[in-house]
């Protein structure tokens, strides 16, 4: 059994603070998304690449050993993942940017990337793999632009 003393002990250890201990973890977390947003965003656009990559070369190799090549439902679960994780980075970093003309392209870039996913999930018309490719670089572009060039220095410039 831990005594209170213990357990105060091992909460200030850790960071924790306060008689909430689940509060300032979730604080400390958003912190997290909030000063790395573009940097999240680049990650999760290049991950989505490689995933678009490697998809058919998974598959082509796997039809060796299966008659019929068929994709597995949490395969295609990682482009909700990937829609969902740049959602979260583009708003976050268009809400920080400094410049009014990033959050246009950083949106206009998201959603080209949505489109192209969703389509290519649906399959509305048929387009080239290359467009999911370059809906990705471009995303990840303006968010490595905006990490480069749009910075706040200080908190005031990114309330416009």
């Amino acid at each position: 059994m831990i005594s209170s003393v213990g357990l105060e002990h091992y909460l200030d250890r850790v960071g924790v603070t306060g008689s909430n201990p689940v509060l300032p973890t979730y604080q400390s977390n958003m912190k997290v998304v909030l000063n790395n947003s573009d940097s999240i965003g680049i990650f999760t656009s290049l991950i989505c690449s490689i995933h678009c990559f490697a998809t058919p070369i998974l598959f082509v190799a796997q039809s060796g050993f299966v008659s019929a090549v068929i994709e597995p439902i949490w395969w295609e679960l990682f482009n909700y993942l990937f829609i969902f994780l740049s959602s979260i980075a583009v708003y976050y970093s268009a809400r920080n940017t400094s410049k009014n003309f990033m959050k246009l392209i950083l949106w206009t870039c998201w959603l080209f990337f949505v489109v192209i996913i969703l389509n290519e999930m649906i399959g509305m018309i048929e387009i080239s793999e290359l467009f999911s490719y370059i809906s990705a670089f471009s995303l990840a572009y303006a968010h490595v632009y905006n990490l480069k060039y749009c910075q706040c220095n200080d908190g005031e410039c990114c309330n416009d």
